[in-house]
């Protein structure tokens, strides 16, 4: 979404064709007036736009008295963005056009390591998509992947996952891929896809909440999406909230994600099934282990499962005292819940809002309004294809 802008900013083609994004039909005279440009100087700017094959011509406005402005409208066939989201057993890949509507969505079976197994396995994923698309591969104009942990989109370096690269995994990716390639870390992309088409309206302070195998957030202060000196922000899962002695992923111990995560319910489930606890899902848990996933879990939760409800609970109650502590530094006017486990609905958001209340200054927490992500863990593959097509436009001189 594009900013009006002011007296004493220099409009440049990008911000022009992003506003024919943001606005399908529209006329010089009304460029001009909302952009606060000049009539010439925005003629000069859609020439170069039709010259380059960019918007076109679809007739004029019929009107009472006066000239007709003839109506401009982008032409979405001039290119097309793939967004990769990679998750913790499968990958989503998405093709939006030039206009951001959405042509191709599939879920894939992939399990990331930190190997050139996954990485070889990763690039033949995504070219056998490009070649399912039946899209022409030289009008992908870019790729976004999102990547969990420690995420450097500045230097495209994953600090986390295929770390063992002596390159910036973007160019590595480039190179075998033979498409302009950028990396974001996975939550902030969900934040950029619940921005872009999800619950998020006109708030400038927002803190979002990634639930899902791990546990990740991201910032929004004042308007700007915070990242970081080196794109590092946003590390909740990694807060020290435990003397639990539990290995996390990281290394170390005692990290909030090693009992708030769709890895700690999926392993504390295991754990009180064989304990003897009762479930619908006992018998798979116990003779099927295997094929057990984190989605046989939030399923049995929305069919009213006594045992994992309670589990649920028990990471709300946990997770909501943390955000308390968010709420009562940040003071944000939202908080939006997304990731798989938001797909549990009240059984997360009912004991979260309650530990809220009871841990933040009420003057705070009367500024703030909880939401679950509308988008659920949709998020991750909208901010992924979004953001592919913005870096883009950034660029665009």
């Amino acid at each position: 979404m594009i900013k009006q802008k002011n007296k004493n900013t220099k409009v440049e083609l990008h911000d022009v064709l992003t506003y024919f994004i943001d606005h399908p039909k529209l006329s010089i005279p009304e460029i001009a007036k909302q952009m606060d440009v000049s009539i010439p100087t925005v003629t000069k700017m859609v020439n170069e736009l039709i010259n380059k094959n960019y918007i076109y011509s679809i007739g004029k406005i019929e009107q009472g008295e006066g000239r007709p402005p003839t109506l401009y409208t982008i032409n979405p066939e001039i290119g097309y963005f793939i967004g990769v989201d990679i998750k913790h057993n499968y990958i989503r890949i998405g093709l939006i056009d030039f206009s951001g509507n959405i042509q191709m969505i599939k879920n894939l079976s992939y399990t990331i390591d930190n190997t050139e197994k996954s990485l070889n396995e990763l690039c033949s994923l995504i070219q056998n998509f490009i070649k399912e698309s039946n899209i022409n591969s030289t009008l992908i104009i870019s790729i976004q992947i999102n990547i969990s942990g420690r995420v450097n989109p500045t230097l495209g370096i994953s600090h986390t996952m295929f770390s063992f690269l002596e390159d910036p995994i973007s160019e590595v990716l480039e190179y075998k891929l033979g498409h302009p390639i950028t990396i974001e870390n996975d939550t902030r992309s969900m934040f950029f896809g619940e921005i872009y088409k999800g619950c998020i309206d006109k708030e400038k302070d927002i803190i979002y909440i990634n639930l899902s195998w791990g546990l990740g957030s991201a910032l929004m202060v004042n308007g700007q999406v915070v990242k970081g000196k080196s794109g590092f922000s946003g590390e909740l899962g990694h807060f020290y909230a435990f003397d639990n002695e539990i290995l996390c992923h990281c290394g170390k111990r005692g990290c909030l994600e090693t009992e708030v995560s769709g890895s700690a319910l999926y392993r504390t489930c295991i754990e009180e099934i064989n304990k003897g606890k009762q479930s619908i899902l006992s018998e798979k848990v116990i003779n099927d282990p295997k094929n057990f996933t984190l989605e046989d879990i939030i399923e049995a939760i929305n069919k009213e499962d006594v045992l994992c409800i309670e589990l649920m609970e028990q990471i709300a109650i946990k997770l909501g005292k943390q955000i308390a502590n968010l709420i009562n530094l940040l003071n944000p006017e939202l908080i939006v819940i997304g990731g798989s486990l938001a797909r549990t609905g009240d059984y997360l958001l009912l004991p979260l809002k309650l530990t809220l209340k009871k841990y933040t200054l009420n003057a705070v927490n009367k500024d703030s309004k909880i939401l679950l992500s509308n988008l659920k863990d949709e998020a991750g593959i909208i901010g992924a294809c979004y953001l592919a097509r913005c870096n883009y436009l950034k660029g665009l001189k």
